[in-house]
């Protein structure tokens, strides 16, 4: 009988299992970035949604859009672009609206699921963004004024901070936001 003196793995298998490891890793960093890209865009898209429906909502509340967009349309244009303070007035408006006709709480949109930030830093290219929820209790880290807010999501591949637009087409009197 030979008996092996060995007790431990040769260089070369060890080498094979770091090796097998890697290329396992490196396929759960390359899918769990594809999900990632695609929870982004999937939120961008429910903001976008909500917003917009927010505004509608407004509208219906109020009778009239809010401030800036019923400014639009005395110059003879069809359409109307809102984009970074702009569009961030018009959405600070609808978010903080109060109390509507009836003196009730108007609710005119689930804001925690918003993403803001700073609108002193939404310009730059390293703005950080917030939930909507994470700014404005009393005991909030980061805490962030209405009307200092800069609405926006994350962009899909970098997540970078990104401004929401708002489009208002005076001839059929609607309005849609973009991302």
């Amino acid at each position: 009988m030979v008996v092996s003196g060995r007790k431990g793995f040769t260089i070369v298998e060890m080498l094979a299992v770091i090796g097998i490891i890697a290329v396992l890793l490196s396929i759960i960093v390359i899918a769990a970035s594809g999900v990632i890209k695609s929870s982004r865009a999937k939120r961008a898209e429910v903001m976008r949604n909500s917003l917009e429906q927010a505004i509608a909502a407004y509208y219906a509340q109020e009778g009239k859009w809010p401030s800036l967009i019923e400014s639009a349309g005395s110059d003879g244009q069809d359409t109307y672009k809102f984009d970074g303070t702009k569009a961030d007035k018009i959405f600070q408006e609808v978010v903080g609206k109060g109390f509507g006709r009836s003196g009730k709480k108007s609710m005119l949109i689930d804001a925690s699921g918003l993403f803001v930030c700073d609108s002193s830093a939404a310009s730059g290219t390293k703005a950080h963004g917030y939930e909507f929820s994470e700014v404005m209790g009393r005991h909030a880290k980061h805490r962030i004024n209405l009307d200092q807010m800069a609405f926006g999501y994350q962009e899909t591949k970098s997540g970078r901070f990104i401004r929401f637009k708002v489009v208002y087409n005076f001839r059929t009197d609607a309005v849609k936001v973009e991302l």
